[in-house]
């Protein structure tokens, strides 16, 4: 029998190669197939989300929303109140209230996401009322009454005083938009023809990913990679790679309506494959 003699360096290039091998499966399996993000303020259950949902008093939300990482970035809070939000729902069937009277708000949570790795953002929401005659193709009525915006990678500078802001796609339910249509730097319909809207920062692209159907809850899932590849095609040919994730926010106008707009927002999910949903119509887009 022969006897291979292992001497000090191969025997610790060995363990290092296991070490590495025994890491590197760690690592891969470490990495989540599913990212989400639940607004509730209870323990999640497996019960499926249907409507009409039974009445349920309301909870105040925006304690769990700071404890949860979410900030509002617009009003700042040093020079404007707090928008005060609430859970509203029965606790198997709990969602935030997107809720403005008269008022613009945003909401931001901070992520560190590759959407080359999860790709799919998944959306349950409802709309409860539309802000009175808006759409984001009207001059002074481009209110809003839920966007989900994803930004993207670093801050790309804008004009004047404005801070800079990521690149980012901002998806809307409206009222009568046009589902598909992208309604950042448009000419409004009701003039005048010099005017653009949604053009203050033009690298933020919004996107109408629903239509009408007040009173009703749906799941949307988006392909990222498709939607980033087409609305910034520089981007894509020079780098070939969608940057990171940074940032998930929540908007929501009827400050140029002078109305109320009330949305719900049960879950946002970020998803290597499309997700299977129970109890509510799901879409891709």
């Amino acid at each position: 029998m022969q006897h291979v003699h292992m001497t000090p360096t191969i025997l610790s290039q060995t363990a290092l190669l296991l070490i590495v091998i025994v890491l590197g499966a760690r690592l891969v399996g470490a990495i989540p197939e599913t990212y989400t993000l639940r607004f509730s303020d209870v323990s999640p259950t497996a019960t499926h989300i249907s409507s009409p949902e039974p009445a349920a008093p309301q909870a105040k939300a925006n304690a769990w929303l700071d404890q949860q990482g979410w900030q509002q970035v617009w009003p700042m809070t040093l020079f404007g109140t707090q928008q005060r939000l609430f859970f509203a729902g029965s606790p198997a069937q709990r969602y935030l209230r997107v809720y403005a009277d008269k008022t613009f708000y945003i909401l931001a949570h901070q992520l560190e996401l590759d959407p080359q790795t999860l790709p799919w953002l998944s959306i349950t929401w409802g709309i409860e009322r539309f802000p009175a005659g808006a759409a984001l193709d009207l001059s002074g009525r481009n209110d809003r009454s839920i966007v989900i915006m994803v930004s993207f990678g670093e801050r790309v500078g804008s004009s004047g005083l404005l801070p800079s802001v990521p690149r980012a796609l901002a998806f809307f339910w409206g009222e009568t938009e046009q589902v598909g249509t992208t309604y950042t730097c448009i000419t409004p319909r009701n003039g005048p023809p010099d005017v653009r809207l949604q053009c203050r920062y033009p690298h933020v692209k919004y996107i109408a990913l629903r239509q009408g159907e007040a009173g009703s809850v749906h799941t949307d899932q988006v392909d990222l990679l498709k939607h980033f590849q087409e609305q910034f095609p520089d981007y894509w040919q020079e780098h070939h790679r969608v940057p990171q994730v940074v940032a998930v926010s929540i908007e929501a106008s009827s400050k140029k309506t002078h109305s109320i707009s009330s949305a719900r927002l049960y879950s946002l999910s970020f998803s290597a494959a499309v997700e299977a949903s129970e109890g509510t119509v799901v879409q891709t887009r």
